[in-house]
């Protein structure tokens, strides 16, 4: 998704710079369920339940989510499937979160002693960490090079008068290859060809050098028992879609259906996410930013729509449907109906709160779901569409 083409709520020049220049550059505190922040380097302790989970607080540096559980369960001899939390933190960052693991000792957690991962507390809990179990999230993050300071930062934060665009972040398109919205539209045109082979051959934006020369061989040759030997160890997932189509090389939902539920439904999810932030660019180029046909107003916050098969499109989403040539309708997938997707509600305009700026550091709290670099962008887009 070419996040440059979004729209602004702001006009004024932003700062420029960077950031994420190193991760102490990018600091995210969770905040719990019941509001507390996890601090970073801060002991966080809450009295044993009776249960079969440890909670416990994970603090890691320059490691994603998943990685970090993936290093831990090696640590502990377990699988990660006894792991669960409740949404992903950033790679290149400092960052603590909720954690819960299934029959796991408390003492074999806190006796870790892993680089750049460390356990800020555990307990013992009666149920594991569910997806969205978070109030929200404290950043503390640092810009390097800015060309402006904090007058014009200033006078963009009363432009936004309190709210910013809530458009999902670049996490939500892949950290690399940014192409998850594209698998996700291919799948839900029914195109399981064509799914797979942008999962295994595109190769834009891949930084890895072997894995890069790995897929642009197998979109030449097209030989998937041949391309198993050239893919990478930690390719684990192609591999094992690789060797299904060895065996059957015109089983793409076969092939498919190797890779984890929850990461099938990533890439549906990446493209209503596409669709959310075409519509509401659109939206604030026409300065339409109030209520419109068919949405929903929690508390005063303007809910626009995740199409899903359910969804009753209202006129200007019916007409980014037809441009693209697709259906609400199309959301639910015959050919994979588990990762069909009904759709829901997403707030257009976020809050960031507590926010203040000086000495080139940008300090806030987003509620849950709400991407920092979105917020940023307001502040350090240079030139503003």
């Amino acid at each position: 998704m070419d996040f440059s083409a979004l729209s602004h709520i702001s006009k004024t020049p932003g700062i420029g710079g960077s950031i994420k220049n190193s991760p102490e550059d990018f600091i995210v505190e969770e905040i719990g369920g019941d509001g507390m922040v996890f601090e970073i380097d801060m002991r966080i302790e809450y009295p044993d339940e009776d249960g079969d989970f440890t909670r416990f607080i994970l603090q890691k540096r320059d490691w994603t989510t998943e990685g970090a559980i993936r290093r831990i369960a090696k640590a502990l001899g377990v699988g990660k499937k006894r792991f669960s939390y409740a949404g992903n933190k950033d790679k290149t960052a400092v960052t603590t979160q909720l954690v819960s693991a299934f029959g796991m000792e408390k003492e074999k957690l806190l006796g870790l002693d892993l680089k750049d991962i460390r356990i800020n507390g555990a307990w013992k809990a009666g149920d594991k960490v569910r997806l969205g179990e978070l109030q929200g999230n404290r950043f503390t993050i640092t810009v390097r090079d800015a060309e402006g300071g904090a007058d014009a930062v200033s006078a963009i934060y009363e432009e936004l008068g309190g709210r910013f665009p809530n458009y999902f972040g670049g996490q939500r398109f892949g950290t690399t290859r940014k192409n998850t919205h594209i698998i996700g539209e291919y799948l839900i045109r029914g195109r399981t060809d064509k799914a797979v082979l942008e999962y295994l051959c595109g190769s834009g934006g891949e930084l890895h050098e072997g894995a890069r020369d790995a897929r642009e061989r197998l979109k030449e040759a097209m030989d998937f028992s041949a391309a198993l030997d050239g893919f990478p160890k930690h390719l684990r997932l192609e591999r094992s879609m690789l060797v299904r189509l060895g065996k059957n090389p015109n089983d793409y939902a076969g092939a498919l259906r190797a890779l984890p539920r929850g990461t099938l439904l990533m890439f549906v999810h990446a493209f209503q996410a596409y669709l959310f932030n075409r519509l509401l660019s659109d939206r604030i180029a026409e300065g339409q930013i109030v209520q419109e046909e068919g949405e929903r107003a929690s508390d005063g916050i303007i809910l626009g729509k995740l199409i899903g098969y359910e969804t009753e499109p209202n006129d200007r989403e019916k007409a980014l449907l037809e441009e693209l040539d697709v259906r609400a309708g199309d959301f639910r997938i015959r050919s994979m109906p588990e990762i069909s997707s009904k759709g829901g509600h997403r707030a257009l305009f976020a809050p960031p709160e507590g926010f203040s700026f000086g000495e080139g550091v940008f300090r806030f709290t987003l509620p849950a779901g709400s991407y920092a670099t979105s917020a940023l962008r307001e502040f350090l887009d240079v030139k503003k569409a």
